[in-house]
């Protein structure tokens, strides 16, 4: 748990009207005032809930969208009472000015059925800045705070780090399991562990791929990064989208991964395309014979078959990236090829299954096969940047 003041210890204080500022993350997707995906919130319960059970007044901060410092009605946070309600179970009393004279009274005087939530962190100026002056007259309407929102835990803002500075601090629940579970798919004590990575760029993911060659036995590379590896190993590629100016880089990552005994699994075969249109006629090819006029957009059935194969040699694998270009049928087969066998492993208890990063999630959910896994993170940024050994600055403030 990196060495963090951790919820448990919050708990043996006497909280009894104590007021509680829980950092989460209801930055949730919503359409026609309807949230779709209600993780993050289903998530935060166990943290609220052990809080209550001390009888002290809850407050929630989150950011929603990015309305850059502004009060725009748009990124309200009251399009996620309802949703809030319905889930905590508890009536929401929706502070729209954190800055009112009253405020400490207003949460201080909710009742035993009602938890606070503030208006959006990021409609203030200071928040993406951690302005200090605004994270003390935050703060001063608090006893405690709570940071529950791992996923924008790698941001040095008001509400991660500024309000953590400026009183007694720790870790909730759903940060604590987070970080638990991207630890467990890393630690060598997990028997053989396949790191999968995938997305268009190495660049985006240069220190998660280095960082995975020391804390992983096999690492497949697929989507759009793995054509710079292909570049590199000197097969042609057609004209699909690589990173000519990472060639140097790529090389430099084979080397590595041989020096910590970590093998890089390319593809061996591949769907390719002329043009990224939808209905677009497309063929299978093996990686040695793609046409100078092709894109590659998918892996092929034959690596299909070599990730199934190692995936049965594993007993951990640990997955950031799609493997083709899932949002166009038919390039999100190996993606959802890939995802079905981890899910049946998984379900039969042969592997520790962990993914996460947003494009990760959002493929996975249109497989149907994130259900199955062991733990499917909501972090984006914080996900990757735990997975290449960074230090993020909301962790960093609640250590020991």
């Amino acid at each position: 748990m990196l060495n963090l003041r951790n919820l448990d210890q919050l708990l043996k204080e006497n909280l009894k009207d104590k007021i509680i500022f829980i950092r989460v993350d209801l930055n949730v997707p919503i359409k026609d005032e309807i949230v779709l995906d209600e993780t993050r919130i289903e998530r935060i319960i166990p943290t609220i809930n052990a809080l209550l059970e001390k009888e002290s007044k809850i407050c929630l901060l989150s950011h929603f969208g990015r309305p850059d410092g502004t009060n725009n009605s748009k990124f309200s946070l009251n399009k996620i009472i309802s949703s809030l309600e319905k889930h905590l179970k508890k009536d929401i009393l929706f502070i729209e000015n954190s800055f009112e004279e009253n405020v400490k009274e207003k949460i201080q005087s909710s009742s035993n059925n009602q938890i606070v939530l503030y208006e959006n962190t990021r409609f203030h100026d200071g928040e993406e800045k951690n302005d200090q002056d605004l994270a003390m007259k935050v703060a001063q309407n608090a006893d405690y705070f709570v940071n529950d929102a791992f996923s924008v835990s790698h941001r040095s803002h008001v509400s991660t780090v500024g309000i953590a500075k400026c009183l007694p601090s720790f870790s909730g629940r759903y940060l604590e399991k987070e970080i638990l579970m991207i630890n467990k798919s890393l630690s060598t004590n997990s028997g053989e562990r396949l790191g999968i990575i995938g997305g268009s760029k190495i660049s985006t993911k240069l220190k998660v791929l280095e960082n995975l060659t020391e804390n992983v036995d096999k690492l497949f590379v697929g989507g759009g990064m793995a054509n710079t590896f292909l570049l590199a190993k000197g097969f042609k590629i057609g004209k699909s989208l690589c990173e000519r100016s990472m060639i140097n880089t790529a090389n430099n990552i084979l080397l590595k991964a041989e020096k910590n005994n970590c093998e890089i699994v390319l593809p061996i075969d591949a769907l390719v395309a002329k043009d990224m249109e939808k209905g677009t006629s497309f063929n299978e090819t093996s990686i040695e014979k793609i046409p100078s006029d092709a894109l590659i957009l998918d892996i092929g059935s034959k690596t299909i078959s070599k990730i199934t194969d190692i995936l049965q040699e594993m007993s951990t694998v640990v997955w950031c990236g799609p493997l083709g270009l899932f949002e166009l049928n038919p390039f999100q087969t190996g993606t959802v090829s890939i995802a079905k066998e981890i899910s049946m492993l998984t379900k039969d208890k042969k592997i520790i299954s962990v993914a996460g990063g947003g494009d990760t999630v959002a493929a996975l959910s249109q497989s149907n096969y994130n259900k199955d896994f062991t733990y499917i993170s909501t972090a984006g940024g914080a996900f990757l940047e735990l997975l290449a050994g960074e230090k993020l600055p909301g962790l960093e403030v609640l250590r020991q």
